[in-house]
């Protein structure tokens, strides 16, 4: 099984956050505001931990630094099985959908 590296996870990381700005404006309710808010938070502090990191370190194998980030895959899988139902505009279901398998894999060695 292959491993992400650090610089495949930014890039995988900071095209989901892309998304999920384009989500939080296109839903009107509070409750889906509120589960893509706290996704969006945890990727902003796991994308500053990694902002940290050297250039060098990039080539290394990614491994979830922050707690928020740890916890975020409920809200990651929430939004993935709703998509259809949360988001009527196919240009930011289709990002979502492009977006979020990617970094779902992330989660697959914690």
């Amino acid at each position: 099984m292959s491993r992400t590296s650090i610089a495949d996870a930014v890039v995988a990381l900071e095209e989901l956050l892309t998304a999920l700005t384009d989500a939080y404006w296109d839903t009107s309710e509070l409750d889906r505001k509120d589960c893509i808010f706290d996704l969006v938070t945890s990727l902003f502090a796991e994308l500053n931990e990694l902002a940290k990191l050297s250039v060098e370190d990039h080539s290394m194998t990614y491994e979830p630094i922050t707690v928020e980030f740890h916890s975020s895959m409920t809200n990651l899988k929430h939004i993935q099985n709703n998509i259809d139902d949360w988001f009527p505009r196919s240009r930011t279901a289709k990002r979502l959908q492009d977006s979020l398998p990617s970094v779902a894999k992330l989660f697959e060695f914690v």
